[in-house]
């Protein structure tokens, strides 16, 4: 139930936001109702995305305006953090409109 919450009140406040106007490619659930990922723009092998989720530890990550290594073969992009985490979050797109997302152990969020 607080994870439905938290994903509502994130949902009004992302569609409400001058932050976040403009293009946007799509929009996609992550899996388990933990949040959601709005492509703005994918060149190459690069995507721009925002992301907000709630990990299991019951924080929220607002993450806005961050690039993605993106495979669109596999459908699948990678968020690094830094250099000592290189795939601090990983993201694979499904047909039905879902993400999965995989959050290494290194990513400090």
């Amino acid at each position: 139930m607080k994870t439905i919450i938290i994903s509502a009140i994130f949902t009004l406040v992302m569609a409400s936001s001058p932050g976040f106007a403009g293009d946007v490619i799509g929009r996609h659930d992550l899996s388990n109702d933990r949040g959601l990922v709005r492509v703005r723009s994918v060149d190459g092998n690069k995507m721009a995305v925002d992301i907000i989720f709630a990990p299991r530890n019951g924080k929220v990550v607002v993450l806005t305006g961050v690039f993605a290594d993106y495979n669109p073969q596999a459908q699948k992009a990678v968020y690094s953090e830094d250099r000592f985490c290189p795939d601090a979050l990983k993201l694979t797109f499904q047909n039905n409109g879902k993400v999965v997302l995989h959050q290494a152990a290194c990513a400090a969020f």
